[in-house]
């Protein structure tokens, strides 16, 4: 198993930096755009949010359930958010990390970083799941 396999994803969200870091740790707000795949449901979140904390988001996809766990570790206002992220597609301390950068136009560049992939596979198919959250993120959040 190779640890090595990471991606970076960054996108311009039309909303300023506060918005679009409170979106991440909402659980209502979180439960309406952390869908990898068009068509799926809300999905159901839970979250303790703060440092240390932890959170389950279980996807839907059809009649399948899909969960997802982690901690939160780094919790840095508007501005940086990290947290595990444990799947069956990804290997034990798999961390994602959120960086909010404010634009002059109060748009907000995120930029997701996630290591910890069993395989380019896994890899690949997180790179395509992060970057429709992301879309979605922007959809709402204009």
């Amino acid at each position: 198993m190779n640890e090595n396999f990471e991606l970076t994803i960054s996108k311009t969200i039309p909303a300023p930096p506060k918005t679009v870091f409170e979106a991440w740790l909402d659980p209502k707000a979180l439960a309406k755009f952390i869908k990898p795949m068009e068509g799926m449901s809300d999905c159901d979140v839970e979250a303790d949010t703060r440092e240390g904390g932890s959170f389950l988001i279980v996807m839907k996809a059809g009649e399948k359930d899909l969960p997802h766990r982690g901690e939160y570790k780094t919790i840095q206002p508007y501005e940086k958010l990290a947290f595990t992220w444990l799947s069956d597609h990804t290997i034990p301390d798999s961390t994602v990390t959120l960086t909010f950068k404010e634009r002059s136009s109060g748009e907000t560049e995120l930029t997701l970083h996630h290591s910890g992939f069993p395989d380019d596979v896994s890899r690949g198919n997180h790179e395509g799941g992060w970057t429709a959250i992301c879309e979605e993120l922007s959809r709402i959040a204009a």
